[in-house]
């Protein structure tokens, strides 16, 4: 038996830990505020010392990006298939991968935003989040230019920028919170307005 490939029962506790911890600080900022928040009460929850929470998740700012990591984890382009030259199938997809990460992580992207203006470690990780989603959805819009699918008007570039207009990180928050739709009535609308921008008229 090769026992170099059974990872030990104890190795595991510290992923367990950090985890319960990670959950916990997920569901008390999203209930009671990230600044109301305190690390007793993500210790208390989690069911750890505080110093635990400090020495393996780093305290609340550490908590926080470790959200963020987990929600921006899997880049928009793997959740999309860049296959075939049926552009308004990739917006489709596109639009269906925001949802998705919309309905898994928005209490933890309005949380990221809301405290990004207050605190320097936040606005750190919140542009690591802006980032790593231009970077992703590039890639995407450069498919959308390689197959022709662009209006003469716009490049993959701008393409990137009018989506992250319409998208963003939140849109689909935004467009429910403004017009009290569902975030699938949103994503319907957000899509559209997507489509007419950047894809070539099938006239034309």
């Amino acid at each position: 038996m090769d026992r170099t490939a059974v990872r030990p029962r104890r190795a595991e506790y510290p992923d367990m830990t950090r985890a319960a911890v990670v959950d916990a600080a997920r569901r008390l900022f999203a209930e009671k505020g990230f600044f109301q928040t305190t690390v007793q009460e993500i210790a208390k929850l989690s069911r750890v010392s505080p110093a635990t929470v400090y020495a393996q998740c780093g305290g609340k700012q550490g908590l926080l990006r470790a959200l963020m990591d987990n929600w921006t984890r899997a880049s928009m382009a793997e959740r999309v298939q860049l296959t075939g030259d049926d552009a308004a199938l990739v917006l489709r997809a596109l639009a269906a991968a925001y949802l998705h990460i919309t309905e898994e992580w928005g209490d933890v992207i309005q949380v990221v935003i809301d405290v990004a203006p207050h605190d320097d470690e936040s606005r750190s990780v919140l542009a690591t989040a802006h980032r790593r989603h231009r970077h992703s959805l590039a890639v995407i819009c450069r498919h959308l230019e390689d197959i022709g699918a662009l209006r003469d008007d716009v490049d993959a570039r701008s393409a990137t920028r009018i989506i992250t207009y319409y998208y963003g990180l939140d849109g689909l928050l935004r467009t429910r919170e403004v017009f009290g739709w569902s975030l699938e009535r949103s994503n319907e609308w957000l899509l559209a307005q997507v489509t007419a921008a950047v894809l070539r008229s099938p006239s034309t």
